[in-house]
């Protein structure tokens, strides 16, 4: 049986090899093509730069605006400082700098600088001599010269600027743009799994590359411009030229660099045989062990049962067995240690209904007498201290818990919990002073109606919180009552800033969080169980105009509508 175990492995081994080679194959020819066509979109997209670079240099050498300061500052006229102001302001708004990675310098023929764009600095005059020997040594008036500066992240184009375009009349100066390709480059980049290095020549001088080591390593070159077009050596490479007389473009990358996803595979795959090797031997330790795995994991489960464990349950499935004998024993030692860990329970829990009995024996010797006495021996202390305030917050609090706690008739006269609410805003209006005023509107023949005990006062601490508390302005909270029939219609009014609308909508879908609005839906079932059908509570509140809470009891007896 191993054999056979040990030729599968052999076979998967074998396909698994030729899968990746294959694949490293095929991945190779796609980042082959996929790399070529990055390098032909960064040609591309330079090549676009370079046009974009030549129409502002001929936006420049036809603007009036700026040929005229020119003048002015080579003639030295009085004229020449607005002038100059005129020149920086046609370079800004005139539609001559339209990217973030390109700046435009006009000199004239002393060499003053006038600079606009993101490249913002002067030029050194060893740059500015090399750009007259370059245009000393071109074939053509008419064409540009390209420079290298900044360790080859920038790229600078330089072109003479005369009275006329190309040359007619005298030279007013020289045109200079600086380009930063580095930038371009990485905003063309962007998303692509290739990235490359692009090199640019200007008859045959270095002017650019994206590996900043060529321009002190010149071997390095040299060994990428030996490999053929097309890449078979250390290095896969694209050449390119472009329009522009003298310039041509190279890019190159290391099939190191480009292979790195298949070098992970390859990884991968040893990670994945070594995974495996130790999976079969960990496979024939368990079948060497098969017979006494079972007996030690028996005996550590009765271990814990002797040290007081007796929830320990063995399962059948990590048992890991065919032999029935094993089987057999497992399932009585769980029935053996079930038992045991009920009885234990049955007796534990026994202990604690004893205890908790104990102290509810306890806490029921508490007379509620004892709390009456209490708050009103503070009352007389308050008043003894000349501190009437507290006394009536003392005797209110005393009225409210006496109320509360004594046992009567569900139903109450309204009279009885108008003097019940009166104690609560004693209460607040201690609290709050000047910030809280209630104003009672209840008719005589309203008195006697029926209404469920301490139903009014939830609502009107719903009225404090959500008007009294959240501003410092007065809040005036307004109870109003009328008959309609067999109907106790009450309406409690607030002029707060409002209830929150997410707020509101949970109390309405009677979904409350934190404890909020808990006691308006008790209040409503309440009212409900009390009057059937035309009983009820209904909320509304509108921001900065308060909240309206109406209740509608039908009295016991009669009909509702």
């Amino acid at each position: 049986m191993m054999q056979l175990v040990w030729i599968d492995i052999i076979i998967f081994f074998l396909i698994a090899g030729a899968g990746v080679i294959l694949s490293q194959r095929i991945y190779r020819q796609d980042m082959e093509t996929e790399t070529s066509n990055v390098f032909e979109a960064s040609f591309s997209n330079i090549e676009n730069t370079l046009h974009f670079v030549e129409n502002i240099a001929f936006n420049i050498m036809n603007d009036k605006t700026v040929k005229e300061a020119l003048r002015a500052v080579n003639q030295e006229r009085e004229d020449r400082y607005a002038l100059v102001d005129d020149l920086y302001y046609r370079l800004i708004t005139g539609s001559l700098v339209a990217n973030d990675a390109v700046s435009i310098i006009v000199t004239d023929l002393e060499g003053r600088q006038y600079a606009t764009g993101s490249l913002d600095y002067n030029l050194t005059e060893e740059e500015q001599e090399k750009i007259r020997l370059l245009m000393e040594e071109r074939s053509s008036r008419t064409e540009p010269v390209w420079l290298e500066r900044g360790n080859g992240q920038e790229l600078l184009y330089g072109r003479e600027l005369y009275d006329t375009p190309f040359g007619g009349h005298r030279p007013l100066g020289m045109i200079l743009i600086r380009v930063n390709l580095d930038k371009m480059m990485a905003e063309s980049r962007q998303g692509s799994l290739a990235k490359g290095n692009i090199v640019i020549f200007y008859h045959e001088n270095l002017i650019y590359a994206g590996d900043k080591r060529i321009f002190d390593s010149p071997e390095l070159l040299d060994s990428v411009r030996k490999e053929k077009n097309g890449g078979s050596g250390r290095y896969f490479r694209t050449e390119g030229e472009s329009e522009f007389p003298g310039i041509t473009y190279l890019g190159y990358e290391r099939y190191k660099e480009m292979m790195t996803s298949t070098n992970t595979l390859m990884i991968f795959f040893t990670a994945a045989i070594l995974f495996i090797l130790i999976a079969s031997f960990l496979a024939t330790a368990r079948v060497v062990h098969h017979i006494t795995a079972p007996i030690a994991f028996l005996s550590k489960k009765m271990k814990a049962v002797e040290e007081g464990d007796f929830s320990v349950q063995i399962d059948r499935d990590l048992l890991d067995t065919d032999i029935m004998e094993f089987e057999e024993l497992a399932a009585n030692f769980n029935l053996m240690t079930g038992e045991i860990g009920r009885l234990v329970e049955d007796n534990y829990l026994r202990t604690i209904k004893e205890k908790e009995y104990q102290i509810k024996v306890l806490q029921a010797q508490i007379n509620p007498h004892f709390l009456y006495n209490t708050l009103d021996a503070i009352n007389w202390l308050a008043m003894d201290s000349g501190r009437p305030e507290i006394s009536s917050m003392v005797q209110s609090l005393a009225t409210l818990f006496r109320e509360a706690t004594k046992q009567q008739q569900y139903l109450i006269p309204l009279r009885e919990e108008l003097t019940l609410l009166s104690c609560y805003v004693t209460i607040q209006k201690i609290r709050l002073e000047e910030r809280l005023e209630v104003a009672f509107t209840i008719p005589e023949e309203c008195m006697d109606m029926k209404i469920p005990k301490l139903s009014l006062q939830p609502i009107l601490e719903n009225s404090v919180k959500y008007a009294a508390e959240v501003t410092m302005k007065p809040c005036l909270i307004e109870i109003r009552a009328r008959r309609k029939g067999n109907r106790l219609i009450l309406c409690i009014w607030d002029n707060g800033p409002g209830i929150p609308e997410q707020i509101l909508a949970q109390i309405r879908e009677r979904r409350v969080p934190d404890n909020t609005g808990i006691g308006l839906l008790n209040i409503e079932d309440r009212i409900q169980m009390l009057g059937g059908t035309g009983s009820g509570l209904k909320i509304y509140s509108k921001k900065g105009q308060g909240t309206w809470i109406t209740l509608c009891i039908c009295q016991p007896g009669g009909e509702g509508s």
